[in-house]
């Protein structure tokens, strides 16, 4: 697999071999409350896109807007048929304790059937005052991740072994209902672009990530920082999954009137 960065330091991802993208939240079995599909797909970036319950989908300048019909929240389920990869770029989002967003990877089985791969919720947290990765411990009992940075699709740092902490909530309850979510690393500012990839170059499985429009440190759970960097992606250590491909990925925010998806890319 190559990195390659386009000129606003957007990560796209060429997988090669087998893949599997981590996203958001899902709509078949498993299934989270609330997250019940909506009539008005529509088709972006080559891909399927339908809204969840109390959603509605436009286009516009910018990309494809995702916007809540009910005040409460906005949700799209984003079919890959067996892709090995993914990549989103967002408007830029700043969490703020009002707001946040749920995103969940599923991948499909050899027999076609769902597997919940991961969830993670990115809002701002209250002990760190700044915006923050939140994992769920329930969807595979991972008590530990593998964090990396990387600077221009270069691995700058790895760090094995950290362990997420639990963390309440500001306001509004977390999207999806009751999960176990940890915090695993917090940052300053936006984030703009969210990935998925099975197989990397530096040993990377099931890995979920997130990109920043410009480089910046990530406090870990000891409040050791990071050097700056353009992109951090995380990995569940000792889990066995069996999926080896991404049948769907969804966002869903909390607080949020609308988000805009700008672009995606498959890899076949």
């Amino acid at each position: 697999m190559t990195f390659q960065w386009k000129k606003n330091r957007s990560l796209v991802r060429n997988a090669l071999g087998l893949g599997l993208g981590v996203g958001i939240l899902l709509t078949a079995t498993p299934v989270l409350a609330g997250d019940a599909k909506a009539e008005g797909c529509t088709e972006f970036s080559g891909m399927a896109h339908c809204p969840l319950a109390g959603t509605e989908l436009h286009a516009s300048n910018e990309g494809l807007v995702v916007k809540s019909t009910d005040g409460k929240q906005a949700g799209v389920s984003i079919e890959l048929n067996d892709a090995t990869g993914w990549d989103a770029w967002l408007s830029p989002l700043e969490p703020d304790f009002g707001s946040r967003m749920l995103m969940t990877f599923t991948g499909a089985l050899p027999d076609g059937s769902p597997e919940l791969r991961e969830r993670v919720v990115v809002a701002r947290s209250k002990q760190d005052d700044q915006g923050a990765i939140y994992v769920d411990a329930s969807v595979h009992g991972a008590t530990s991740y593998t964090v990396r940075g990387y600077n221009d699709g270069k691995l700058v740092f790895t760090r094995t072994g950290v362990k997420p902490v639990q963390e309440d909530f500001v306001g509004r309850a977390a999207p999806g209902g009751a999960m176990q979510l940890s915090k695993l690393v917090s940052f300053p500012g936006r984030w703009g672009s969210a990935h998925g990839v099975m197989e990397g170059p530096n040993g990377e499985t099931c890995t979920p990530g997130l990109d920043f429009p410009s480089p910046r440190p990530v406090r870990f759970p000891d409040y050791s920082l990071s050097v700056a960097v353009q992109l951090v992606t995380f990995q569940p250590e000792g889990v066995a999954l069996k999926s080896r491909t991404l049948r769907e990925v969804t966002f869903q925010a909390d607080g949020l009137e609308s988000f805009t998806l700008q672009k995606e890319v498959r890899t076949p």
